[in-house]
């Protein structure tokens, strides 16, 4: 990757960090809270300077391919070739059997400019290939750096994502609403009923890996090695801490809604009953509006066609993006433990997460630089009961 491409990769990453939190914002039907605005305006002071920066190296690329161009346009000059029939293996000797024929060769073809001399000389030239030294011809890098190690975080990205204010804290949630009920007569004693509010404890979890790199390792590469680490830090921390969050995931989850079967009605009739026990008897529960699977799940799923057309009867998501369960925002995630079908109201579960970031410090002794990258999260759930796990069911034989 080379040092523009991480300007715009990094430009890119805060963009579509920024927009992630004004969608969440307008799908809760909110305004932007004060630590999102200071977020927002932390993230836009960095794509300014951003920009500026990409705009000097942008300049300094054109330039650079304006010169290529121009030397493109001249045209070079043909190389000097001689048309020789096949003959027998070139000897010295048998050409000039003694040093005062090769003298007279010489005084011929340079003098005299005579045509056989000056070929007899050229036969006797050496001639330098590129089999004859190779290790002066380098073996190029071409293309960037690939890595395949993505920086999908589906069920991270899929809730509330939060700046965490410190390593331990506790999360306000209202345990008992008061209560309005309808007055029984005029000047009759109306409902009562005290709020209760408990608090949801959150400590934060450490991720963190370091990597002594030789200061020669960081004169000499390029593209430049720190770049390349920095790039690897950041993907390995977003594989770990999805994978921790998809992992706790369903362990915080108590109630269950059987599967009878891989069908349409069997998938409908699921869903309608989790979606009942989410919103309560007397609907006064949650809505739920998203669903979690994990991809044996997604391969169950995408067997399930309709009987006439034998068409896909579900739009699934792909890694990384959002697809839709008979009207439900599906999310689907390699990470989530095998069997793991989730429906609820994704606004009832956050991530916490307070990023280090990239570290680095000098260590003269060795002659070295050791990096490091470390980042804390947690992943939570708000109340249990805006969540049902499905049964699935048994394996066919």
């Amino acid at each position: 990757m080379s040092y523009s491409d991480r300007l715009n990769a990094e430009f890119d990453e805060i963009t579509a960090g920024v927009v992630t939190v004004l969608e969440r914002a307008a799908d809760e039907g909110r305004e932007l809270s004060a630590d999102e605005t200071a977020q927002i305006d932390r993230d836009d002071a960095r794509r300014a300077e951003l920009q500026k920066a990409i705009e000097h190296y942008a300049g300094i690329t054109e330039r650079t391919d304006a010169v290529g161009r121009v030397r493109d346009r001249v045209v070079a000059m043909p190389a000097r070739t001689s048309a020789r029939a096949p003959e027998d293996a070139y000897d010295i000797v048998r050409e000039f059997p003694t040093a005062g024929d090769y003298a007279a060769t010489v005084h011929a073809a340079w003098v005299k400019k005579d045509p056989a001399a000056i070929e007899k000389l050229e036969r006797a030239t050496a001639h330098q290939t590129t089999a004859d030294n190779p290790g002066l011809i380098p073996r190029p890098i071409v293309g960037p750096l690939i890595n395949g190690l993505s920086r999908d975080r589906p069920t991270v990205g899929s809730v509330a994502n939060r700046n965490a204010p410190t390593g331990k804290f506790d999360r306000p949630r209202i345990d008992q609403h008061v209560d309005v009920q309808k007055q029984t007569a005029e000047k009759a004693e109306t409902a009562s009923r005290e709020m209760i509010i408990g608090v949801l404890p959150v400590s934060l979890d450490t991720y963190a890996g370091h990597l002594n790199i030789s200061k020669q390792d960081i004169r000499w590469t390029q593209p430049s090695i720190l770049q390349v680490v920095f790039d690897d830090f950041t993907r390995v921390y977003a594989r770990r801490t999805n994978r921790a969050a998809a992992t706790e995931f369903p362990t915080l989850i108590t109630a269950t809604e059987a599967i009878a079967d891989w069908t349409i009605e069997g998938v409908r009739a699921f869903l309608t009953a989790a979606q009942g026990t989410i919103m309560g008897t007397e609907g006064e529960g949650f809505q739920s509006n998203t669903v979690w699977m994990s991809l044996d799940v997604w391969q169950e799923l995408g067997g399930v066609a309709w009987p006439v057309t034998s068409q896909p009867a579900f739009n699934l998501p792909l890694t990384g993006a959002e697809g839709d369960l008979l009207g439900f925002r599906s999310v689907l995630d390699p990470d989530l433990p095998t069997g793991t079908l989730i429906i609820g109201d994704r606004t009832q579960a956050e991530v916490w997460e307070d990023l280090e970031g990239f570290l680095s410090v000098d260590e003269p002794s060795v002659l070295g630089q050791l990096v490091g990258y470390a980042g804390y999260m947690d992943f939570v759930v708000l109340d249990p009961a805006a969540f049902v796990k499905a049964t699935l069911p048994a394996p066919a034989p």
